[in-house]
């Protein structure tokens, strides 16, 4: 997936543009981007999911929930 940055925002974040479309827009906390970046430069973005984590953090939804609920297994 390619972005293009459009601008920095005042709060510390960068607006980048789904490229070349340029429909579709999202934020991004500015310190994320290379220091240099300037609007109008095209990124190469992807992301990967952690599975290890993933379930990790859905076990301890459960434990929560359960420890929330007062279930015997938690």
């Amino acid at each position: 997936m390619r972005v293009q940055l459009d601008r920095f925002e005042d709060n510390g974040m960068a607006v980048l543009l789904l490229y070349p479309e340029g429909r579709q827009s999202f934020d991004v906390p500015r310190e994320l981007l290379p220091e240099n970046a300037r609007a109008g430069d095209v990124f190469e973005a992807s992301f990967a999911c952690d599975r290890e984590e993933t379930e990790r953090m859905a076990a301890e939804n459960k434990r929560l929930l359960d420890e929330l609920l007062g279930r015997e297994d938690a």
